[in-house]
C-alpha cells in the first residue's frame, strides 16, 4: 500500500505538470499568458529513405496572427501536395511567405510539410529525436494525433510519449499511430522491442525484464485522475530524457519518483537541462519530498528550517509564478530575497560552488566604498550573528597580498605579514611572532571562500568600517 500511495503521488504530480506544461511552455512573461491560444493537431510522419517527412495540420485555430517555431534540422518547408500533386492552397492559405507564420484570416485549419534529415547512417535505435517538431508561440496544444508511415520497414518499436492506439506491419510500411491530451516533442524508435510492464490512461511502463508481481499488483489497484500520458522507458544506458517519454535504469520506487519529478520540474520551469541541483531543489518543493543528491537536499532543508509558515506559502506562490518561464539560480535569488527582505545569493553561490553547500547567508545591499573608492567584489555578509567581509578583494583592495598556502591564508604587505592557519588551530601568526585566538577566527572559510569577521578586521588591519544610510564607508586607520 505504502508503494502505491508513492506511484499515485508521482502520477498526481504529472497530471499537475504536464497541464501546466502545456499551458505555459511558449510564455516567458505575464503579457504573452494573456495572449495564449488553443489548438489541435494532426501530424504525419514517414520514414522514407534518409529522412523524416512531416506533414502537420493545426486545426481549431485562432484568426490571429501567429508565429512559427521551426525545428533547426527543419528543410523545403512548404505547403503540402494534395492528392493531384498541387499544392494544398486552401489549407495552406495563411501560410507566410517568408514561412514564419500564419498571416491572420479565417480559415481554421492549415497545414504545413517539411523534411528532417537524418544522418548519413540513417534512423538509429534508442535515439531521441527531441528537435523533430514545429509548435507556434504562445500556443496551446489540446489534443494531437500523430501517425508514423515508415517505408523503410525498419521494424522495431516506436514511441511518442502518447498513448498508442495501434500497429501494424504491412507489405509496402510498417504504421503506428497514437492519439491523446496534449502535445508530442520527441520521437524514439528502438529495433528490439519492448514488453509493457504496466499500462494506464496516464503512463505506460515498459522494460525488458521480468518485474515482480507486486509491482504490477500495485499499479493496477490504482484509481488514477486523468491527465496527458508519458512513456517510462526502462533502460541500462544514461538515456537523455525527454518531456513525455522518461528513462529509467531502474523501476525501484523512489527512484522513479525523482526521476519523473525532475524531469518534468525541468520543463515546467525551462530550467537548464544540465542543472540538476536546481531541478532537484525545485523537484522537492513540489512534491513535498527531499529529491536529489545531499546537497540539494541539504539547501531544501536549509530553506524549510528558515522559513515562517506565511514565507513558505510565498515561496510557493513564487514558483508557481515562474512557470513556463526560464528559471535560473539568480531569478531564485531575486524571489527568495524579495520574501524574506534580505539580499541573498543563496542559490548562485551554491551553483558557483560545485561540491561545497554554501550556507543562507544575508547581503549588504548598499554601495561599499574602500578608503573613498567605490568597489564591486568586496561582499559584506551576515551569518550566525557574525559581519564577515569577503577577504581577498578586500585585503588587496587595502593594499595587501593574499593568498591561501600550504599553512593556511597568508596576508602581507611592505612591513606587515599574517598567517591564518584557522580552525581547529586557535592562534594566527603576526610578523612571525604567535598570538593567540580567544574566540571567533580572524578568518572564515565559508565553502571555499575567505571572509575577514569585522573585529578583527579593525583589529589587525586597522579599517574602521562607517555605515551610512546610503553607503557603507571602510576607512584605514594609518
Amino acid at each position: 500500500m505504502k508503494f502505491a500511495a508513492i506511484l499515485f503521488s508521482i502520477l498526481l504530480f504529472i497530471n499537475g505538470i504536464l497541464l501546466s506544461f502545456q499551458y505555459h511552455v511558449f510564455s516567458t512573461n505575464p503579457a504573452d499568458t494573456e495572449k495564449a491560444f488553443s489548438y489541435t493537431q494532426d501530424i504525419e510522419i514517414k520514414h522514407k529513405g534518409n529522412a523524416f517527412y512531416v506533414k502537420h495540420t493545426f486545426k481549431n485555430l485562432p484568426e490571429q496572427e501567429m508565429t512559427i517555431l521551426w525545428p533547426e534540422a527543419a528543410k523545403q518547408k512548404a505547403c503540402p501536395k494534395d492528392a493531384e500533386g498541387k499544392e494544398d492552397k486552401k489549407n495552406c492559405s495563411r501560410f507566410k511567405s517568408n514561412v514564419n507564420g500564419f498571416k491572420e484570416g479565417t480559415e481554421t485549419t492549415q497545414s504545413i510539410s517539411y523534411r528532417i534529415p537524418l544522418p548519413k547512417g540513417g534512423l538509429e535505435s534508442e535515439k531521441l529525436y527531441d528537435e523533430m517538431f514545429l509548435t507556434l508561440k504562445q500556443g496551446i496544444v489540446l489534443n494531437t494525433k500523430l501517425q508514423i508511415i515508415d517505408e523503410n520497414r525498419k521494424g522495431g518499436q516506436w514511441f511518442t510519449g502518447l498513448p498508442k492506439i495501434g500497429e501494424q506491419s504491412l507489405n509496402l510500411v510498417d504504421y503506428a499511430y497514437f492519439t491523446g491530451n496534449g502535445g508530442v516533442y520527441e520521437l524514439y524508435w528502438s529495433k528490439n522491442k519492448v514488453k509493457k510492464a504496466f499500462e494506464s490512461d496516464e503512463l505506460t511502463v515498459y522494460s525488458t525484464r521480468t518485474q515482480p508481481a507486486n509491482l504490477t499488483k500495485a499499479l493496477s489497484k490504482l484509481e488514477l485522475l486523468n491527465s496527458n500520458h508519458m512513456d517510462i522507458i526502462e533502460t541500462p544506458s544514461n538515456q537523455k530524457s525527454g518531456s513525455r517519454i522518461l528513462f529509467t535504469n531502474t523501476l525501484e520506487k523512489s527512484a522513479l519518483q525523482e526521476r519523473v519529478a525532475v524531469t518534468q520540474v525541468k520543463r515546467k520551469y525551462q530550467i537548464n537541462q544540465q542543472d540538476q541541483v536546481l531541478s532537484s531543489v525545485l523537484a522537492s518543493f513540489e512534491t513535498n519530498t527531499l529529491i536529489g543528491n545531499s546537497k540539494a537536499q541539504t539547501m531544501v532543508k536549509t530553506l524549510n528550517d528558515y522559513f515562517s509558515s506565511n514565507q513558505r506559502t510565498q515561496w510557493k506562490d513564487g514558483l508557481q509564478e515562474l512557470e513556463g518561464k526560464k528559471v535560473t539560480s539568480s531569478v531564485l535569488d531575486k524571489l527568495l530575497s524579495d520574501i524574506l527582505q534580505l539580499k541573498t545569493s543563496y542559490f548562485q553561490m551554491n551553483e558557483a560552488n560545485a561540491k561545497a553547500v554554501v550556507p543562507l547567508m544575508f547581503e549588504e545591499k548598499r554601495p561599499i566604498y574602500v578608503n573613498g573608492q567605490k568597489v564591486d567584489n568586496v561582499k559584506i555578509i551576515l551569518k550566525d550573528d557574525m559581519i564577515l567581509y569577503t577577504a581577498n578583494p578586500l585585503l588587496k583592495q587595502l593594499g595587501y597580498d593574499a593568498r591561501i598556502g600550504e599553512n593556511g591564508y597568508y596576508v602581507k604587505n611592505a612591513s606587515r605579514s599574517f598567517r591564518f592557519p584557522g580552525e581547529p588551530y586557535d592562534f594566527y601568526v603576526y610578523n612571525d611572532l604567535r598570538q593567540d585566538v580567544p574566540g571567533v577566527q580572524p578568518l572564515i572559510k565559508i565553502a571555499g571562500t575567505y571572509y575577514v569577521e569585522e573585529g578583527w578586521l579593525i583589529k589587525l588591519f586597522r579599517t574602521i568600517p562607517e555605515k551610512k544610510e546610503d553607503r557603507i564607508e571602510l576607512n584605514e586607520q594609518k
